[in-house]
């Protein structure tokens, strides 16, 4: 259960760091926006910055708020495809694990209600995310 959780934690490190920078503390609310910012997310953790933009367009979401959340997990599970492997054969169900770790985050609860996403959203895009990552 602690892999899983360790994967949900790192990426919503990377939400947060993301976020810090040139774009604000909002989401992404255009599709060049996010796709940027995935791009420059995916290099700053060593993955592939044309695979993270692919990922991101290829997101089962149609807002791009959404999408960049997938995305997020999407690059954290990427990231590290070892512990992601491990996540999957001993953890949690990740929208399950997202949505406790997101819970236990209020910064990350405040960008939510800012940019209109649930909860519940929030943690299947993240979930699906982790989950896809993974291969």
């Amino acid at each position: 259960m602690g892999v899983e959780y360790a994967s949900i934690a790192a990426a919503l490190s990377i939400l947060a760091s993301s976020l810090s920078g040139t774009f604000g503390s909002v989401l992404p609310s255009t599709t060049a926006k996010g796709a940027s910012l995935v791009a420059a997310v995916a290099r700053s953790h060593d993955v592939s910055s044309a695979s993270a933009r692919t990922a991101y367009g290829k997101a089962p979401l149609s807002r791009p708020e959404l999408r960049y959340l997938y995305a997020v997990g999407w690059i954290s599970s990427n990231s590290d495809i070892g512990k992601c492997k491990a996540a999957q054969l001993l953890g949690p169900d990740p929208t399950v694990a997202s949505e406790q770790t997101l819970q236990s985050a209020p910064k990350a609860l405040a960008l939510l209600r800012r940019a209109h996403v649930t909860l519940a959203q929030a943690a299947a895009a993240l979930g699906r995310g982790l989950t896809d990552g993974c291969g």
